[in-house]
Formats: structure tokens, sequence, C-alpha cells
């Protein structure tokens, strides 16, 4: 009898302290959506409110049969706008000059954001929500940005997150996560892991893990009206496997 009024008891703690109010992650497939060519896909749905809990987004770029001429890449854009934007870019600017036998860079992917950040100079987040002056490190030596196609030379298969499949050998396939996540009501923060790796920067590159790892970068706006959006471009570039998960904003 005293072992049923404990448990009881107990029951009666645990959902004293559990929050009756949590919000309830909802999560969303896209995989019938396939996004090609020259396409744009205005803001899927129901908006987003990264203020109840943070918003994942995963999705395969395929740019396996794109090859531009040589820095004449264009870029396609995966991410969220409405309330506030920011978002993955992606391009192939060096893929028509590969070298099989050595890391080269084919493939570019990176944040950027509204208002004014663009490229690899404007990541100012040490991870998990700290927001410092950008660029953090030396922008110019990162990790986790360039990707390779093929391969690489036997020596530099020992270097330090040169992972193969990952980031060389990728074939120009990329599985791209993104975390969206609210410091407050107006300023969030985005991590993204590209092929399972994420974006680091050194101050002077060695072989070895980043100074600075991971990082990601900053964006205001209203975070409660989010909205999923994309922007392919290039010649045979796919977008494939959206999927979303997060909890949406109220009515």
């Amino acid at each position: 009898m005293k072992t049923i009024i404990g448990l009881i008891v107990l029951l009666g703690l645990v959902l004293s302290i559990w929050p009756a109010d949590a919000p309830e992650r909802i999560n969303k497939d896209y995989d019938q959506v396939i996004l090609e060519g020259s396409s744009w896909l205005d803001k899927y749905g129901q908006a987003w409110d990264l203020t109840r809990c943070d918003l994942k987004l995963t999705y395969t770029l395929d740019m396996s049969s794109y090859f531009p001429p040589w820095k004449s890449s264009e870029w396609s854009m995966v991410g969220i706008g409405s309330g506030a934007w920011i978002w993955m870019t992606s391009g192939a600017p060096n893929a028509t000059v590969t070298n099989p036998e050595r890391y080269d860079i084919d493939d570019k992917l990176y944040l950027g954001s509204l208002p004014n950040k663009y490229d690899e100079t404007s990541y100012d987040v040490l991870y998990p929500d700290r927001i410092v002056s950008d660029p953090i490190g030396n922008p110019w030596s990162n990790y986790g940005i360039w990707f390779d196609r093929d391969g690489v030379s036997e020596s530099q298969e020992e270097l330090w997150g040169l992972e193969a499949g990952a980031a060389y050998g990728t074939g120009g396939i990329y599985i791209v996560d993104l975390v969206f996540h609210a410091i407050d009501n107006s300023t969030g923060t985005a991590f993204s892991t590209v092929n399972g790796i994420q974006t680091g920067f050194y101050d002077d590159w060695r072989d070895g893990k980043p100074e600075y790892y991971p990082v990601g970068m900053s964006f205001t706006g209203d975070l409660s009206t989010v909205k999923v959006f994309a922007s392919v471009w290039g010649q045979d570039v796919k977008v494939r496997d959206i999927q979303a998960s997060g909890c949406l904003s109220l009515p």
C-alpha cells in the first residue's frame, strides 16, 4: 500500500513540473517536391515559429551533372524567408577543372542571411549561440565550405577531417542539414552540416581541427513567421528530399 501511495505522489510531482504548454513538434515531408534547373519555390505553406522550438531543415542537393564554365556557376539557395531570411547558398564554381589525384575545390556551400551577410566573411556565431564580431578567424582558411567531387592523393587522405564521401569523393551530391534557433523574438542563429561536416575557421590553416568549430551565422526579423523557401539555378541542378521539423506558428 505504501508503495502504491509513493508512486502516486511521484506521478503527481512529475506532472506538476512537466510543462503543460510544451509546443508540439511537427514534421513536414516534401519528398514529392523536386526542384530542377531554373525554379523558385516561394515559401512552403504555413509559417514556422522559431520562438516555440528550433526548426530543422534537411534536403539533398544534386549537382552531379552540373559542370558550368569555370567561375561561372549559378547559385542556388534553400532556407527560410518571410519573417526573417537565412539560407544555404550552393554552387559549382570549379567543377570543370577538377583533379582526381589531389584535393581541389569543386563545389561550395555556405550560409547567407539578411541584412548584408552573403559569404564566409559573415559568419558570426560560436556554438551554441554566442554572437561575436565577424569575420571569425581567417574567412578564407575554412573547413566545411568547399568540397571535392573526386579523389585525393595518398598523403592527403591522412589530413584531419578529409573524409571520403563527405569532404571529397562526393560526386557532386550533398546531404544538407540546417538548424535555425531563436535566441529571442527577433534574433536567431543558424548552423549547417553538409555530408555530416560542420563549418569551421582557422586563424592559419594547420592539419587539425579548426580553432573555431563549429560556427554559424546570426539573422534578425520576425522569428515567429518564417517559411521554407528554395531558389534553384543551374542546368541539371536538383534539390529533393526536403524535410522540415519544428513548431508551426499559432493562428
